[in-house]
């Protein structure tokens, strides 16, 4: 009995001390998140902390919704959550999170509203509602590794910097400017309540020294991959297959080597060879050789955490990519020409559970795509759950000039429905953690642990353009859905302005997950466009008139009633943005009530209403009728001048006497912008009316 009561009491302490233990490793802290930048095999699991993947930015608060003007608003630099005082001291509040998180990246363009002015402010980040800031530093040197956080943790790329080292917080998170705000990303995790988080502080950054020391060396080192390897070596015909193929179960794929070679034309078969694999019967990569190992055109040798090229062309994937019982990985030629092969693959075991995740690699090209008016080119829509945890775009750019103003638009599960993304960014470049302020040459090629820009054309981007980004502290989860997208907008907003896209997205998923991206043999098999190509499509494209379908251009309407405050063409409305057929209607008004109306006629029945306008700096705010019913209230005014994209929309609307009487009435401007002599624009574009009128 004695002897039972103290096995009992061992059983239970030692019951204790695991409970401890496991305590202990669930809770997150800087040692933890260390070593998880650092884990190939935990990303290949779906996190069990379910944390969500969150984004602060700079955006420009003018985009509140996919379905109404300012969607496309540029001038992402300056916005910010609100100004307060702290300590006697007004600062910009640039985000704030309640609740258990980590901060997992923050970038920031290194030049402060102009290129000359590299000193910028002062950040600082208030952790756990203290009122004393636990960071307070400068900005730039910060994000550029010239502070207390070094190279590889945080690093200077082109015109601007990019902080990795995880700053986890138990209670909240503020980071704040202590001049008014300007460019900057802010990734961060929120953890569910409850789930323990231990706070930053700098004593522990110093006790992790060490530590640190060991990641920044495993970050920066080529990694020796351990497993059984299977190596092939084949002239691959067209319509050849070079596969490899696995049944052992419970393994993974630790890594892919593959290197082309005696071929007369390397830039074809970078995209007409194509990566395919298969995993538990499921395939999930499919994407040209070239594409995946971000060398559209060419061969262009970096170094990334993941994926690397050697001046050789040996082209290295080191994402772990586990599987239940069998694989099959195989290259594909659907060139015409024939194609050295060699494919190296290196497995070793793994213990598939419920949340081990299979790895994808999705691919979409279009043909030469005009980006005007504006739109969201789709990287990725799935739904299931898994996790995004990288991307390439490629872009043929057929001009001198910057080809990338877009915003990055990331919809997590519930956002879709709520028509806002999580992620809503500042401009192509900055997503992938470098700046611009100059047109890019290649001197603004680089490549850090977790992001690329790897080839930039020749001269002044004219040419192929190959950026990349890798997350893993920031990747990001999804538990039904997510729908990736990237704004369609560059520097020239002109109809007859083509770019040639191609982009692959990187993810890791549970088995049965459904997305949209179907392989593409066409446009991996079809003639790599040439610079040429694409220039000549431009050409052509320049001798066509830019014309809406059923545009009713309010240049050809006159103004049926006006008072006096209302003047026509007192002055040029800036632009930036082709016009319909060329023109607009150019309205000015002094004062508020100042009006106009437009009386559209020959109308039968029940129509949906939407116009197009300018916007910008000199632009005033409107109450808008239909028939002396008020429809909607429109403020024009824009920090960037451009176009209404979307159209406003003044919904469904009753002719009456067979008509549309269209007014404008004038609200003001308040101190925002600038007016002309007093005055304030209205630029109409077009009208579009839409019923069933025509197919009855």
């Amino acid at each position: 009995m004695k002897q039972r009561n103290i096995s009992a009491l061992l059983l239970g302490l030692a019951m204790l001390c695991s409970c401890a233990t496991d305590s202990k490793e669930k809770e997150i802290n800087l040692t933890s998140l260390l070593n998880e930048m650092i884990d190939r095999d935990k990303i290949a699991e779906f996190p069990a902390s379910n944390y969500q993947s969150l984004q602060a930015s700079s955006y420009n608060r003018e985009s509140v919704s996919p379905d109404k003007p300012g969607w496309f608003a540029d001038s992402d630099g300056i916005s910010f959550i609100r100004v307060e005082e702290n300590n006697g001291q007004k600062e910009w509040v640039l985000m704030e999170d309640e609740g258990p998180g980590v901060i997992t990246k923050i970038w920031a363009v290194c030049f402060y509203y102009g290129l000359n002015n590299t000193t910028g402010a002062n950040i600082n980040i208030y952790l756990d509602g203290e009122t004393t800031p636990t960071i307070s530093t400068n900005f730039f040197k910060l994000v550029k590794g010239q502070d207390f956080v070094k190279a590889p943790f945080a690093d200077e790329s082109t015109r601007a910097g990019n902080l990795y080292f995880p700053i986890p917080y138990a209670k909240s998170c503020k980071i704040t400017m202590d001049n008014k705000a300007f460019y900057n990303i802010i990734n961060y995790r929120k953890y569910p309540a409850g789930t323990e988080v231990r706070t930053f502080t700098m004593q522990e950054f110093e006790q992790t020294a060490q530590l640190q020391k060991r990641v920044a060396g495993i970050l920066n080192t080529k990694p020796d991959i351990e497993g059984k390897s299977i190596s092939m070596e084949k002239v691959l015909k067209k319509g050849d297959k070079m596969p490899v193929v696995f049944r052992k179960g419970n393994a993974a794929v630790k890594q892919i080597e593959i290197k082309l070679s005696d071929t007369e034309d390397m830039a074809q078969a970078l995209r007409s060879v194509v990566l395919v694999a298969k995993f538990d019967g499921e395939q999930t990569i499919w994407v040209p050789v070239g594409d995946f190992f971000n060398n559209v055109s060419k061969i262009q040798p970096y170094e990334m955490w993941e994926r690397s090229v050697r001046s050789d062309g040996t082209m290295i994937c080191r994402w772990v990519m586990p599987f239940e019982d069998n694989t099959e990985i195989y290259l594909e030629n659907l060139g015409n020409t024939n194609i050295k092969a060699n494919l190296s693959v290196v497995t070793d075991h793994w213990d598939w559970t419920p949340n081990s995740m299979h790895f994808h690699a999705t691919w979409r090209m279009d043909e030469p795509t005009p980006t005007f008016p504006l739109y969201d080119w789709n990287f990725l829509e799935a739904e299931g759950k898994g996790v995004i945890v990288g991307d390439e775009w490629a872009v043929l750019n057929p001009r001198q000039g910057w080809w990338g103003e877009g915003d990055e638009k990331i919809y997590i599960d519930d956002d879709i429905e709520k028509k806002f993304p999580s992620h809503f960014g500042t401009g192509t470049e900055d997503y992938y953690g470098w700046a611009g302020g100059k047109v890019p040459t290649p001197e603004d090629e680089f490549y850090k642990p977790f992001l690329g820009n790897i080839i930039v054309a020749d001269p002044r981007s004219m040419g192929y353009n190959v950026c990349t980004r890798t997350r893993v502290l920031d990747a990001i989860p999804f538990q039904k859905k997510i729908k990736f997208d990237f704004e369609s907008s560059c520097g020239t907003r002109q109809r007859w302005h083509y770019l040639q896209y191609a982009q692959t997205t990187f993810w890791y998923a549970l088995p049965g997950v459904k997305h949209n991206r179907e392989p593409l043999p066409q446009m991996a098999s079809a003639r790599l466009t040439s610079l040429e190509e694409l220039q000549a499509v431009v050409e052509q494209a320049k001798e066509e008139q830019y014309i809406v379908d059923n545009a009713l251009e309010a240049e050809i309407l006159s103004v049926t009633k006006k008072n006096e405050g209302t003047v026509e063409d007192f002055a040029d409305i800036p632009q930036w943005g082709e016009l319909s057929s060329g023109a607009m209607k150019n309205l000015w008004f002094e004062n508020k009530g100042d009006f106009a109306e437009f009386k559209i006629t020959e109308q039968f029945e029940k129509s949906m209403i939407e116009l197009s306008a300018t916007v910008g700096k000199v632009c005033g705010n409107f109450n808008i009728y239909v028939n002396g019913v008020l429809k909607t209230s429109q403020d024009f005014y824009s920090e960037h001048h451009g176009m209404t994209n979307p159209y406003v929309n003044l919904g469904e609307c009753e002719p009456v006497d067979n008509a549309f009487v269209v007014k404008f009435e004038y609200l003001g401007a308040g101190d925002r912008g600038h007016d002309v002599k007093g005055k304030r624009a209205l630029g109409l574009d077009f009208f579009l009316i839409s019923n069933d009128f025509l197919n009855r």
